[in-house]
């Protein structure tokens, strides 16, 4: 508290690091055969029933980050893309329900400090009851 001076500093959600990106199926899948190898994280979900709906996940997802909703010919599976907005990295996040109420969530970028962030974040919000 120097002459009124204070330090601050602001850490924003990494969900708010992101900007919503409109893009087809088709080209997510491209853009996601480039993001392979170090550019994935991946982990298993075990969530309840009604947690692994059409609707409660796509609430979910677009509610914890700044998303776009990409349409997908599948109903198990689920695609999301963004980019960052400091450099405009791809972010692609992909949910596949399994059986049960088991979920693959899938998070493809080259920025791989928001992926495991993103993943750990994600994790969390989906598997809540």
């Amino acid at each position: 508290t120097f002459n009124d001076h204070f330090s601050v500093s602001v850490q924003p959600p990494v969900g708010e690091l992101l900007l919503p990106v409109t893009t087809s199926e088709k080209d997510f899948r491209k853009e996601q055969g480039k993001l392979t190898g170090m550019n994935e994280n991946s982990t298993a979900i075990t969530g309840s029933p009604q947690n692994s709906s059409c609707q409660a996940i796509v609430h979910k997802v677009v509610n914890m980050a700044n998303v776009g909703v990409v349409p997908s010919g599948q109903d198990n599976i689920h695609r999301f893309a963004a980019k960052t907005v400091n450099s405009g990295a791809l972010v692609l996040i992909t949910i596949e329900v399994k059986e049960g109420s088991t979920m693959q969530l899938s998070i493809n970028t080259e920025k791989s400090v928001i992926g495991s962030v993103l993943l750990r974040e994600l994790k969390s919000v989906l598997s809540q009851e």
